[in-house]
């Protein structure tokens, strides 16, 4: 049973030190939101917050949440937010997009998910492609183009916390491509390890000791193909 005041307790205690500083509480939060605790969740903000770790990078964390996640998780994260940060000001209204916007989205998905994938990428395309062709265009237009392209957080800090959350989930299979991924847009092995330790309170031994061997695996394989 996760208790809130030792996660958040360790939390201010940890030496997250001086480089990727941000980066690695930002992965620590994805974590907590993929854990589902939202007095956890609203703690680690509070936390980041004290931290002056930015408000816009707190929350494209939490809306790229979904892409992993799902819906509910991100809606309930949202709502944490708002108890820590208040509501957004000046916000305009929605409206629809257009087929400019819906085609400027597919061309930097696609550019960006080839960056992430990689050698990897045309495997990928035609895996998808006749597995189900609607997936691999949603996959391009919705998460990398209209989310993960977006401004606010770097690519490094996107992958990391993804590979944060889905350590939390159990995913080995998107975990290893999202490993790679990280490594494909400048992490380095030492920082896929720093973020699984930092993680390791939440998430729990078994699944701690399930990346750690993961992330061994990938170093080899990834070493290997360079």
């Amino acid at each position: 049973m996760i208790k809130t005041d030792e996660i958040a307790g360790y939390f201010r205690s940890h030496d997250w030190g001086k480089s990727h500083r941000r980066l690695r509480m930002l992965s620590f939060l994805s974590a907590s939101i993929a854990i589902g605790k939202n007095d956890l969740t609203t703690e680690i903000m509070y936390c980041l917050k004290k931290y002056k770790v930015p408000q816009s990078a707190i929350y494209e964390t939490i809306l790229q949440s979904y892409l992993f996640l799902g819906f509910p998780k991100m809606i309930e994260a949202a709502i944490c937010f708002g108890e820590v940060f208040g509501q957004k000001k000046n916000t305009r209204p929605v409206k629809g997009y257009s087929s400019q916007e819906s085609e400027r989205w597919y061309r930097m998905g696609y550019a960006l998910c080839q960056r992430v994938y990689g050698k990897n990428f045309r495997l990928l395309e035609q895996r998808f492609s006749r597995l189900s062709p609607e997936l691999f265009r949603w996959m391009v237009i919705e998460g990398y183009g209209k989310v993960l392209s977006r401004p606010g957080l770097s690519q490094t800090e996107r992958e990391l916390a993804e590979v944060a959350a889905l350590i939390a989930e159990g995913r080995e299979r998107q975990l290893i491509s999202h490993l790679i991924g990280s490594l494909n847009v400048g992490a380095d092995i030492r920082l896929l390890r720093e973020v699984a330790h930092d993680i390791a309170p939440l998430v729990g031994v078994i699944s701690s000791r399930r990346a750690d061997k993961t992330i061994d695996m990938v170093e080899k394989k990834y070493a290997a193909e360079k």
